[in-house]
Formats: C-alpha cells, structure tokens, sequence
C-alpha cells in the first residue's frame, strides 16, 4: 500500500483530538457546575460512571499556560500563603483557569475567607503571592463576589 492511499489520515486524526478535547472540556465543565452547586464527587461519580478520584482530577486545577505553570509550581506555598491568613479552599478562575491568558493577564483566586477578614487582610495576601509568583495576584473571597458575575466565577473556578 502505499502512503498516498490514505490521503485523509491526517485531517481525521487532527479533527478526531479536537473532538476528543472538547468533550473533555464540557465533561470537566459539566462536573465543576455540579460540584459548585453542592454535588459531592462521590454523587457525581455515581451519576457519571467515573471513580470518585478521577472526578478529583477533574476537579483539579491542570492549567498549562506560563502562568498556570507557575502557579501549579507554587501550588503548596500559595495554599500555605492564605491558610496562614485564614482562607481555604483555593481556586483558579479568569484566563489562567481558562487557558486565555496573555501579557498582562493576572492571576485570579477565589478561596473562603475567615469570617471577619477584612479589605487590608486581603491586600496583604495579594502582595505576598504577587511577590511569591512574580506577577499580580487578585484575590476574591467566595462571598464577596458580586451577584451577576457568581455564576461565571464559579463556573471557572478550579480548585488548586
């Protein structure tokens, strides 16, 4: 047989690993909305046929661009950074979770503050992980986020 008898070969698997990757992409769409909502992963992996830990890697922030490399490479002093100022649960949101970063871009956390912890608190963490990874961090307490933007931050949220 010769090559040129299969002259589509390429163009099939090129359009088979863009079909494959937005099917990955609404399934860990799809599992974050349910896990946001209340959904616990054992309950999603029933619902979906999947083991509990690979619903967790799902859940898992995987980023690859720069930022997220870098980030990712921090992963444990950014947690340790706000668990020292009283928050947990830290997620990734905005073009760093989206892949849509570019020069510029930040990097945007959401994560659960104390109760009580106030603007200068958060200024500070955001310097300190600003300092730690080298580029500007916002930081967002779960429940300060407005209204009309909850449901789009959270459906981009990544835990870290």
């Amino acid at each position: 047989m010769e090559v040129s008898e299969f002259p589509d070969l390429e163009r099939v698997a090129r359009q088979t690993d863009d079909v494959v990757r937005a099917a990955r992409a609404r399934l860990v769409g799809a599992v974050r909305a349910a896990h946001n909502s209340g959904m616990t992963q054992t309950e999603i992996a029933r619902r979906t046929g999947r083991s509990q830990p690979e619903i967790s890697r799902l859940l898992r922030f995987r980023g690859t661009t720069p930022l997220a490399r870098r980030l990712r490479n921090h992963r444990d002093e950014v947690i340790a950074q706000v668990a020292a100022a009283g928050g947990s649960r830290v997620r990734v949101f905005g073009s760093v979770s989206t892949g849509g970063e570019h020069e510029g871009s930040d990097i945007d956390l959401l994560i659960c503050a104390a109760p009580g912890t106030g603007l200068l608190e958060i200024s500070r963490l955001e310097l300190r992980l600003s300092e730690l990874l080298g580029t500007g961090v916002d930081v967002v307490p779960d429940d300060s986020i407005r209204p009309s933007m909850r449901r789009c931050v959270l459906s981009e949220a990544a835990l870290l």
